[in-house]
């Protein structure tokens, strides 16, 4: 609530208030509820909030208050003890701040008068409230701070005053700044920004006193880019498309005006509906946050994807090598790590050098080009299958986010969110907005994903959840799991679509994840149980990751983790 209004709020309420006994006292979040039987429902509404520090008189309902009610906090149970029961005797604001100081009198069961001084510092950031003892001791404070409360200015300083400095016509606009608009002025951002607007139709001199002459006659407005019925349902600016005041607005030029009967009613229609809008702005925010974090991520996904297919990509080369390793076996030569044959596939024939596997003999060689051949064609076909799988996911995003930025209404957040738990998996009512955490699914699987040697998808539990769910729920008859022989880890699955046999390769480097991922980690060698998952079962009423084996073999292997990581 900027200075100036404030000043003008309270000299409204005051003739209201004064002698006004506290029935009861309220609390609803950063919000002070004073009911003074004011008639209707209305109360005298502090806010110590600190992105929006106001106090004025406000229609509350009576389930808001009597929620309030039941508040224990500390200063609430303060403020009933000593000014329940108790008249307003004098309501003051310090003239170069927005701190109100309320004076309430009550008589002791002595008959002994006794005052307190409720003290309202709502300056932002450093909001807070205070209750002092006749003495102008502290008797509690809403926020516990070091900072005592703020000193009473004796110190007169009114708008006539300023209106008496500006008697020279010359005085330039940079002097007018500095000089009524500088850190200690009695008009705020709002009021520097109107003088600025005024500036620009007229001379500097002419806009401050025209200023200064609209201030002295107030009247109760909020400016809105919308209509009121639209806050809530539409994402707006909340520093610029809705704005209180208390004298019209050259900067406003455009928005819609409303006028209210007093300064409290407008402050009431706008505070009410800044929540709605910033309910709605928090709503956006997080839905258009959980988007751009699922795209990068799954942007990221891609970019893997297209890395691993440059890596294996043309797998037919290593298949020509092999073939022309053996077709060169009488006229190859040797020399150091390359071999040199003639290229029968060209139809120049010429000669061409070949990388050869070390300590290995040409025909050891050639196989093990062939072995690639079918690694690398194994793999293109994981990769493609991956590449489906994420596109599926990240393809509509894009579009749900470039609709949301286009219409961020609260029914195209609503949609939004409802799409993009469908899109992800996620279960009905399940919100969106919330993080998932790291054992949840990704992408429709859970725990850790790798790729081994063979091309073949290793899934790695993080937690005993992950553990079931990547058995019991992700595992098919014939996949190969494995866990640490003896010690507690991370169930291992190997996925085996083909229902081919599993190579001894994928199966040591995905025992090697296992130990790697157990309490066996740092030991030299560890042992590795694996088997067929059709082979593994849960007793009943077991814990999670808690199985029975009936049929397993066992490898040694070395704790480590070399495989590239999927996501």
């Amino acid at each position: 609530m900027e200075n100036q209004y404030l000043a003008a709020v309270v000299r409204e309420m005051t003739d209201e208030i004064l002698g006004r006994t506290v029935a009861r006292v309220s609390l609803a979040g950063s919000t002070l509820l004073f009911d003074l039987k004011l008639g209707g429902d209305r109360v005298l509404f502090v806010s110590t909030d600190r992105a929006s520090p106001a106090v004025y008189l406000a229609e509350v309902d009576r389930e808001q208050f009597d929620s309030g009610k039941r508040a224990h906090d500390p200063f609430i149970s303060t403020l009933r003890k000593h000014l329940v029961g108790a008249n307003i005797v004098a309501v003051q604001k310090d003239p170069l701040d927005r701190i109100v100081r309320i004076t309430f009198e009550s008589f002791d069961a002595g008959g002994d008068r006794r005052q307190n001084r409720l003290v309202l510092s709502l300056t932002g950031r450093s909001s807070n409230a205070w209750l002092l003892d006749s003495a102008g001791a502290a008797v509690g404070s809403f926020r516990e701070v070091e900072t005592d409360p703020p000193a009473i200015h004796v110190e007169e300083a009114r708008i006539d005053d300023v209106a008496a400095q500006v008697v020279d016509d010359s005085i330039t606009h940079e002097q007018i700044l500095e000089r009524f608009f500088g850190s200690s002025s009695l008009f705020g951002p709002l009021l520097k920004r109107e003088f600025v607007a005024r500036s620009h139709n007229g001379s500097s001199v002419d806009a401050l006193k025209s200023l200064l002459a609209d201030l002295r006659e107030p009247v109760p407005l909020v400016y809105s880019r919308v209509p009121f019925n639209q806050i809530g349902q539409r994402v707006i600016n909340l520093k610029d498309d809705l704005v209180l005041s208390h004298i019209k607005l050259s900067l406003a030029e455009g928005m819609l005006r409303h006028l209210f009967p007093s300064l409290s009613e407008a402050a009431d229609h706008y505070y009410k509906a800044r929540t709605r809008a910033k309910k709605l702005l928090e709503e956006y925010n997080s839905a258009r946050q959980v988007l751009t974090h699922e795209i990068k991520k799954l942007e990221s996904a891609m970019k893997a994807i297209e890395a691993d297919q440059a890596r294996f990509d043309n797998p037919d080369k290593f298949k020509r090598f092999g073939d022309l390793i053996l077709a060169n076996l009488a006229n190859a030569r040797v020399e150091g790590s390359r071999v040199t044959v003639v290229d029968y596939y060209d139809p120049l024939q010429p000669e061409i050098q070949i990388e050869l596997a070390e300590n290995k003999t040409l025909q050891q060689t050639a196989v093990d080009y062939f072995s690639r051949y079918q690694k690398a064609r194994r793999a293109l076909t994981a990769i493609a299958t991956r590449r489906r799988e994420v596109a599926k996911h990240l393809d509509p995003l894009p579009v749900l986010l470039s609709r949301l930025d286009q219409e961020p209404t609260a029914d195209r957040i609503a949609e939004t969110r409802q799409k993009l738990d469908r899109l992800l998996g996620r279960s009905a009512g399940k919100s969106s907005t919330k993080r998932t955490s790291r054992s949840k699914d990704k992408l429709g699987k859970p725990g850790r994903r790798f790729i081994s040697s063979d091309g073949f998808e290793v899934l790695v539990g993080r937690n005993d959840l992950d553990n079931d769910a990547i058995t019991f729920r992700v595992a098919r008859s014939l996949d190969i799991w494995m866990h640490a022989g003896d010690y507690p880890g991370s169930h291992v699955v190997i996925s085996n679509p083909s229902r081919n046999a599993v190579p001894q390769r994928t199966i040591t480097e995905a025992a090697e994840l296992a130990a790697f991922y157990s309490q066996a980690k740092r030991e030299g060698k560890a042992a590795v149980h694996y088997t067929q998952r059709k082979f593994v079962s849960k007793p009943p009423r077991a814990k999670p990751g808690l199985v029975r084996l009936s049929s397993f073999k066992t490898i040694l292997v070395e704790p480590r983790c070399v495989l590239k990581r999927i996501e």
